[in-house]
């Protein structure tokens, strides 16, 4: 490693960086999780802000005026990459925290991102996330996102005890290293973080999950923010599984099975029993039959749907119940169309350029 992290009984200067637009409602918070930390040295923060228009420019400014270790960038382009790339550049010390604005660090992170930097000797760290929501709405995508039959059994998503993974986040880097490797590529529309541990892993460096860094987020608070990060996600995970064959972890087949079952079985069994109405005869009423019966499987969806979302009920609220058997099949439905039009590249979807690494 270029940039050696000191020994334990040193703790060395850090930065926590975020990449911010339209935050204005959580923004505040995840600068205050950082201010918050149980670090002697004290945090350092870059904040890169993209054009918005919500006021989050106005309230970071406002921090940053009353806060000598806080420092504000703007950048002019509308890919939040850009943003990332220079707040790195921007950062001043060796390893570097990074902060999404949805989210609020536990107060040891930074000691622990230390010592696991020591421990393992990543050239980053991938913490473990919990999504929490504060409103029925967010609350039940919280849930739906953590559940084995929701987003909670995605390979990719990394879990378990402290280990080298796959995962396309990283939340603690060292610096140095990365703006070796080229830092992010912001001609990638997708999926840039898996890039580029892919290429962190191709220079023969590691990145390494460790469940003791823990921080929670916020799932997006709006439908219309909630569609867009679940169909990207999607897309770039087709996309990537489309190039890369062989990475079986880019593979998710839950969302787009369901997709594909529950729209074909509804298709296939309306045309049987339209053909049974039809008063189809002889092999024609067989086979009308044979396809309305296929209607069991978008009904059976729908029935597993609704006795999870009693189940949640029963834990968390009427409420949230309620919305839970709206946001589950919601949460399937972006994400798998996402990934089908990633991976078969439809026109306009999948435009991202693909980096070959071989």
């Amino acid at each position: 490693m270029t940039d050696p992290t000191p020994t334990s009984h040193v703790l060395p200067p850090i930065t926590a960086i975020l990449v911010v637009r339209d935050d204005v409602t959580t923004v505040e918070a995840a600068i205050a999780s950082v201010r918050a930390q149980d670090y002697a040295p004290g945090v350092d923060i870059v904040v890169a802000v993209a054009p918005g228009s919500d006021g989050t420019a106005d309230v970071v400014r406002a921090l940053a005026a009353s806060d000598a270790r806080l420092s504000m960038l703007e950048f002019r382009s509308t890919s939040l990459v850009v943003g990332l790339n220079e707040a790195i550049a921007a950062a001043r010390t060796a390893l570097i925290i990074r902060v999404d604005p949805r989210s609020v660090l536990a107060p040891d992170f930074a000691v622990n991102a230390v010592r696991a930097m020591e421990r393992t000797d990543a050239a980053a760290l991938v913490a473990r996330t919990t999504p929490v929501g504060h409103t029925p709405f967010v609350r039940a995508v919280a849930i739906a996102q953590q559940h084995r039959l929701g987003l909670g059994s995605d390979p990719l998503a990394p879990r378990g005890p402290e280990a080298q993974t796959q995962s396309a986040q990283a939340h603690v880097i060292r610096r140095r290293t990365f703006i070796d490797i080229g830092l992010y590529n912001e001609e990638i529309r997708h999926g840039q973080g898996w890039e580029l541990n892919e290429r962190l892993r191709e220079a023969g460096n590691t990145v390494w999950f460790v469940p003791d860094l823990a921080l929670e987020i916020s799932p997006p608070t709006r439908v219309v923010q909630l569609t867009r990060s679940l169909f990207a996600e999607g897309l770039w995970r087709g996309e990537f599984a489309r190039a890369f064959p062989e990475e079986k972890v880019l593979r998710f087949a839950l969302p787009p099975v369901i997709v594909l079952t529950t729209i074909v079985g509804f298709i296939l069994g309306a045309i049987g029993f339209f053909g049974g109405v039809a008063g189809a005869l002889g092999p024609a009423a067989v086979v009308s039959l044979v396809l309305f019966a296929l209607l069991v499987v978008p009904l059976a969806y729908v029935l597993v749907v609704l006795v999870l979302a009693l189940s949640v009920m029963t834990r968390s609220g009427f409420r949230t119940g309620l919305w839970f058997a709206a946001v589950l099949p919601f949460i399937h439905f972006s994400w798998g169309f996402g990934f089908i039009a990633g991976f078969v590249n439809l026109e306009g979807a999948a435009d991202t350029v693909i980096v070959d690494f071989d």
